[in-house]
C-alpha cells in the first residue's frame, strides 16, 4: 500500500466510525451526523497508527497519549502499550521514527539526534492533532506525550519546543541525548507535568541532573513508586503508573 493510497485508507477508516459514532449517540446530542464532505482529513505523515478506547463515547473529551517508541521499535507498538495502560480512558497516537541503518535494517527504526528534524516533526506532530480532532474528541488540555528509551529524548525535546500543545511528558526507561536541553536554556513551563523514570536513565544527562533540568523550568517533576518485580511485570507497572499519574493530574484540575 504506498502513501496516498494508506492516506485514504486511513480516512476511509476514521470517516466511517465518526459517522458510526455520531448515529449511536444522537439519541443524546444535539449535533447533527458528521457527512462525508464535511470530514476530510489531511494527514501529514505516512506511518501512524490510532488506538481508539472501548466504548469510545463522543460527548466525552478524551486525553491523547502520543506514544513516542525506542530504537528499534515502530509506530505498532501503539497496539502493545495501550492496553497495558488503560483499554478506555484514552485516545492514542504513534508515530514510526524516520530513521534507518541501512548496514543492520532488521534493528528497526530509529530517531534521529537533529535539532532540525525535531522542529520538521512537531509541526507534523500538531498538524496530525488537528486533523484527528475532525473525527475524535480530544481535551486540548490532556494530551500527553509519552516516551521509553529513546523515546524519551524526542519527547523531551517537542515539549521544550511546544509549551502549549501538550500537557506533559511521561519518560520510560529513559535514554537522553546531550542535546535535549541545548536549544532551549530557558522557558516556562510552570504546570507542564513530568513522569521520569530513573531506573534506566542513561548518561550523559543524569536522573539528578534531569530533574534539576525540568525543575528550572516550573515543571512538576514525578517519580513512578519504584517495584521489585521481573522485567516484564516492571515495563507493565511503569505503564500502569502512567495511567495513575495522567488520571491524578485530571483529579487534581477538577479540584482546582
Amino acid at each position: 500500500m504506498d502513501y496516498s493510497q494508506r492516506l485514504k485508507w486511513i480516512e476511509h477508516v476514521l470517516q466511517t466510525e465518526s459517522r458510526g459514532l455520531d448515529r449511536l449517540n444522537s439519541s443524546g446530542s444535539n449535533s447533527e451526523p458528521t457527512s462525508e464532505t464535511e470530514t476530510t482529513l489531511n494527514l501529514p505523515l505516512k506511518h501512524i497508527s490510532l488506538f481508539r478506547p472501548e466504548h469510545y463515547q463522543s460527548g466525552y473529551a478524551y486525553p491523547l497519549v502520543i506514544w513516542l517508541h525506542p530504537d528499534c521499535g515502530s509506530e505498532h507498538d501503539l497496539h502493545t502499550v495501550m492496553p497495558e495502560i488503560s483499554t478506555r480512558n484514552y485516545l492514542g497516537l504513534s508515530f514510526r521514527a524516520p530513521a534507518i541503518d541501512p548496514k543492520a535494517p532488521q534493528n528497526g527504526y530509529r530517531w534521529p539526534d537533529s535539532q532540525l528534524f525535531i522542529e520538521l516533526f512537531l509541526s507534523q506532530v500538531e498538524q496530525t492533532v488537528e486533523e484527528l480532532k475532525k473525527v475524535f474528541h480530544i481535551h486540548p488540555d490532556r494530551i500527553y506525550l509519552a516516551g521509553k528509551g529513546t523515546g524519551c529524548s524526542i519527547a523531551t525535546r517537542l515539549l521544550l519546543q511546544s509549551e502549549n500543545l501538550f500537557a506533559g511528558a511521561a519518560l520510560l526507561e529513559g535514554h537522553f541525548s546531550k542535546h535535549d536541553f541545548q536549544y532551549q536554556e530557558t522557558g516556562d513551563l510552570a504546570g507542564k507535568r513530568i513522569l521520569l523514570d530513573p531506573q534506566h536513565s542513561q548518561q550523559p544527562l543524569s536522573t539528578q541532573r534531569l530533574m534539576r533540568l525540568w525543575k528550572t523550568r516550573g515543571a512538576d517533576v514525578q517519580l513512578p513508586h519504584p517495584t521489585q518485580h521481573s522485567v516484564q511485570n516492571q515495563e507493565r507497572e511503569l505503564l500502569r503508573a502512567l495511567d495513575y499519574w495522567i488520571m491524578e493530574g485530571i483529579s487534581t484540575a477538577k479540584l482546582a
